[in-house]
């Protein structure tokens, strides 16, 4: 294998792009710690174990994927006007080509060995946390990945369950909130509403990719929301729990002003939800993904701009 075709492949397997999301998450409870303390090496550290266990679900998701056939599926139903469609909407940097034990550009072997390599190189980041953060570190680091791992791993599976929308939901909350909590161990119902923000704002993402896939998961078996519900239904849901995303940063805006920020992304929640109603657009369950990989990633964005506001303008703006 030549060089430059090594590296190219290394990274369409690794999907940096992808781990943005986990690393924001997990930045979210560090900017929040570092408000009340100077504790700065975890909170560079933890955001960086994060990166390693965001490398680790996005390869290990694709082997077990391509295990049991469900990528192969999903591209299945792709044909190449819908697939030209497709690029036209997102950037090639986020584009998924499909996966990639399936295209063979690399063997189950070699994603092996470089999930071993991440495996190492995350516990080796994880040595001065749990020297600093102590047996909870471990508990939580267990928890985090038997949710990572048994997304697609069997025999749970949980993302064909009904219950993958869930993990990740509480996977993209404990990222953010236990971030904090590892650093500061006292509670706060700020970080825990801020988490909140970000766990529902990954969940819906993960929740609104799903609707571009609904016909490979019915005929794979898969019994994830929008499978149980229906796209037209499952259209509803996403209204819902959008409502009570934004109820809970009208909530954040009691702690300190600064969150109103949070609404800023309102207008591109509106656009989504316009979009997933039109029924005349053939790209209505596709055209949301990249517009929920926005708002989720804006909204972790300016929860962390909210709080370097309020530590450079220390005086309240309440």
């Amino acid at each position: 294998m030549e060089k430059s075709s090594f590296y190219r492949k290394l990274l369409n397997l690794l999907r940096i792009s992808y781990t943005l999301p986990f690393v924001m998450a997990s930045v979210t409870g560090a900017a929040f710690a570092l408000t009340v303390s100077d504790e700065w090496l975890m909170a560079l550290l933890i955001p960086l174990d994060v990166f390693f266990l965001a490398l680790f679900v996005n390869i290990t998701n694709d082997l077990f994927d391509h295990k049991s056939g469900t990528d192969a599926t999903r591209f299945g139903f792709l044909t190449s006007e819908l697939e030209a469609a497709i690029r036209e909407l997102y950037d090639e940097r986020i584009y998924w080509e499909g996966n990639i034990f399936d295209k063979g550009e690399v063997s189950e072997r070699f994603g092996i060995a470089v999930i071993a390599l991440i495996v190492v190189g995350a516990l080796v980041v994880s040595i001065p946390i749990i020297m600093y953060g102590g047996w909870p570190v471990i508990v939580l680091g267990a928890v985090g990945l038997f949710l990572a791992f048994f997304y697609t791993a069997p025999p749970l599976n949980l993302g064909s369950r009904g219950l993958g929308e869930i993990d990740v939901g509480a996977s993209f909350f404990m990222m953010s909130f236990f971030t904090y909590f590892v650093i500061v161990p006292e509670w706060s119902w700020e970080m825990f509403l801020m988490a909140l923000v970000v766990g529902i704002s990954v969940m819906l993402m993960r929740f609104v990719d799903q609707m571009s896939g609904y016909e490979a998961h019915v005929k794979g078996g898969e019994r994830d929301w929008c499978v149980r519900l229906g796209l037209e239904r499952a259209v509803g849901l996403v209204g819902v729990l959008l409502v009570a995303l934004y109820g809970i940063c009208v909530l954040l805006v009691y702690f300190d002003l600064t969150y109103a920020l949070l609404l800023l992304t309102i207008p591109l929640a509106r656009g989504m939800m316009v979009g997933l109603r039109d029924t005349d657009d053939r790209l209505r369950f596709i055209r949301p993904a990249p517009q929920m990989f926005k708002l989720a990633l804006g909204n972790q964005v300016l929860i962390v701009i909210s709080l370097i506001v309020q530590t450079v303008l220390p005086w309240t703006l309440w």
